[in-house]
């Protein structure tokens, strides 16, 4: 019967793999296609706050959330290195957070950059460099917002900070600017007066034209009233002549006989008439 030996390498690489993942309290080795990483990690609990980030350690990765856990929390140092054997990135953990200062390198060695953390929070100076040394931007965090004025050598630009939010920029003029600025300012306020003027001159001659076709209305108005009354006051006149004149005209015609008169005319016509006898 064959017997089979199995070589020593792996029975090393077994034992490394159960106590680096058995023991949170042994320095713990992964990789990645980029880095390689050494750290340590705590099975301690804690409560997370939702304000920090926290970096914990499961199925072989590395996580990151903000507020929130779900593995062993890294502690004590941290060591990020390129393959090949370079630093990239070196720190320290509490429990999860961030503490204490933290250098980034360039693959060629060169720092990159400087910061520092207090309880898992961006606090202090902040350096940065490009991959010649050189300075490129530089400023100050307070309670993980940038504070202060940051300058950015690449650009010439220095921006101010007030909790996180940019500061504007108070304009400096010369004495020639702030001249023809006042100039302007002058001009803008006596524009502003004759546009005032003007409107109120506008609203004085509309006002007036107002006035005027009301005072006319007014007078067309009476002076219709007043033909309409001495219309009819002359046909009132006109009508009470007419009947006057009726009046007359009825006393000028003769007397119509009454009936009984007329009777007695009409016998005495026939007897009039009648034949005379002898």
């Amino acid at each position: 019967m064959k017997t089979y030996t199995i070589p020593r390498y792996i029975l090393v690489f077994f034992a490394f793999v159960l106590v680096s993942f058995g023991d949170p309290y042994t320095i713990k080795r992964i990789s990645d296609k980029d880095f390689r990483y050494e750290f340590y990690t705590t099975d301690k609990k804690v409560k997370p706050k939702t304000a920090k980030t926290y970096y914990w350690f499961k199925g072989g990765l590395i996580h990151e959330a903000q507020g929130g856990i779900a593995g062993d929390l890294l502690d004590d140092k941290f060591t990020k290195m390129y393959h090949s054997n370079q630093l990239a990135e070196q720190g320290q953990f509490k429990e999860g957070l961030r503490v204490g200062l933290w250098k980034t390198w360039h693959s060629n060695g060169v720092l990159a950059t400087t910061l520092s953390y207090c309880k898992g929070l961006r606090s202090g100076k902040y350096f940065r460099y490009d991959e010649n040394g050189n300075l490129v931007e530089n400023g100050k965090f307070c309670s993980d917002l940038k504070t202060g004025k940051w300058t950015n050598v690449e650009s010439k630009e220095i921006t101010t900070y007030k909790k996180g939010v940019i500061v504007k920029k108070k304009e400096t003029f010369t004495k020639s600017e702030k001249y023809r600025i006042k100039q302007e300012n002058i001009k803008l306020e006596n524009s502003k007066d004759n546009q005032k003027e003007l409107e109120a001159t506008s609203d004085a001659a509309k006002l007036a034209a107002l006035k005027s076709k009301t005072k006319e209305e007014k007078t067309l108005a009476k002076e219709k009233a007043k033909k309409d009354a001495e219309a009819e006051a002359a046909a009132k006149k006109a009508q009470k002549a007419a009947k006057k004149e009726a009046k007359k005209q009825t006393r000028n015609e003769p007397k119509k006989d009454s009936k009984v008169e007329t009777f007695f005319k009409n016998l005495f016509k026939k007897k009039d008439k009648a034949p005379k006898n002898g």
